[in-house]
């Protein structure tokens, strides 16, 4: 008898993977390599964000002390005669530099200046506002005569974070004792232009920015208030008054002169205050602020993209001394952190 079999399955042997299976594996370990960097890239910056925010904070205190010891001290009884002092050698200078009718400025007013003169020359952003304390930082051990205050090979990008570093940690303002060097983490502190002078940095090693008077945010033209650019580094401004209500704008109000009395004395006398303020293309040395207008003091970090958006703290010329935006305003502002954005826990 004939013995009847199942027949067998035939199955193909297949030594490989397909052309597109290949694809298909490589482009998806591809997208998670491309993943996983991203993410890791963005815990990385998230770290550096928050590292940033906390050195501002930390500066920013210690400057607001010095400020408020400042205004305190120019307040005191007992400094009363050293402010007269200083109120009659201002009455020189501004006779010998402008002519003979600044003798006739009232006292208030010429008080007023000596008191801007004080804040300057005690929170320098540049070599031209305090020539001791530029010669001081020039003396320290390894630091080249002339260093101090120089471009540079980051075109001096480090200037007035080297100034308020010298300051804060050297120079003892109206009591206020400096601050000892081991306050700062090598974190929040470098040379990171190779001078032999400190900075303060922020999360991705690059130089803070350090502006006393930043008053070209508020009036980019010198005159006319723009709420748009100064509302990128100073959250939560003052809001512009109802129409109808003849109330002054907050944002025309200087801290130094809350009544006003330099305005309504360059108005009486036909402008004679105007030299001394800058309300023009460029910055001359020794001017005051935009006359009349708001300002708190600006520590600035450009962010992860390096983009400012503002003249440099030195630069004259585009009035980067107070703070003159780069404009058109672009993109990369939005990520800048300061003492004054909520990102930093200003106000």
């Amino acid at each position: 008898m004939r013995r009847l079999t199942a027949p067998q399955s035939v199955r193909s042997q297949r030594g490989g993977f397909t052309i597109v299976e290949l694809m298909m594996v490589v482009g998806i370990l591809l997208f998670l390599i491309a993943t996983s960097a991203f993410v890791v890239r963005n815990i990385g910056n998230k770290a550096r964000e928050k590292a940033t925010m906390a050195t501002i904070v930390k500066v920013n205190g210690l400057m607001l002390n010095r400020i408020e010891a400042m205004r305190k001290a120019l307040d005191a009884s007992k400094n009363q005669h050293q402010l007269e002092s200083l109120v009659g050698q201002k009455y020189t200078a501004l006779v010998d530099n402008f002519g003979g009718k600044y003798r006739g400025l009232p006292k208030p007013v010429v008080e007023i200046l000596v008191r801007k003169d004080i804040f300057r020359e005690n929170l320098p952003q540049y070599i031209a506002e305090n020539s001791g304390i530029n010669a001081a930082m020039d003396a320290q051990s390894g630091v080249s005569p002339g260093t101090a205050g120089s471009l540079g090979s980051d075109a001096g990008a480090s200037i007035s974070s080297e100034y308020l570093y010298y300051v804060l940690t050297k120079h003892e303002t109206y009591g206020v004792p400096p601050v000892g060097e081991d306050s700062f983490t090598t974190n929040e502190v470098a040379d990171t232009d190779g001078d032999g002078l400190n900075e303060f940095v922020d999360g991705w090693r690059k130089p803070l920015r350090f502006y006393r008077w930043p008053t070209r945010l508020i009036k980019p033209d010198g005159s006319i208030i723009n709420r748009t650019v100064a509302g990128y580094f100073f959250s939560g401004l003052p809001p512009e008054p109802a129409s109808g209500f003849n109330e002054a704008d907050p944002l025309n109000v200087d801290a130094d002169d809350p009544q006003g009395r330099l305005q309504h004395e360059n108005d009486r006398s036909g402008s004679i205050l105007a030299p001394l303020f800058n309300n023009n293309s460029a910055y001359t040395t020794g001017q005051y602020a935009t006359m009349n207008t708001y300002w708190m003091p600006l520590i600035i970090s450009a962010g992860e993209d390096g983009v400012l958006g503002l003249y440099e703290p030195h630069d004259e010329t585009n009035n980067g001394v107070l703070a003159q935006p780069v404009l058109p305003i672009v993109d990369g502002v939005f990520d800048n952190i300061t003492n004054h954005n909520q990102r930093a826990g200003g106000r």
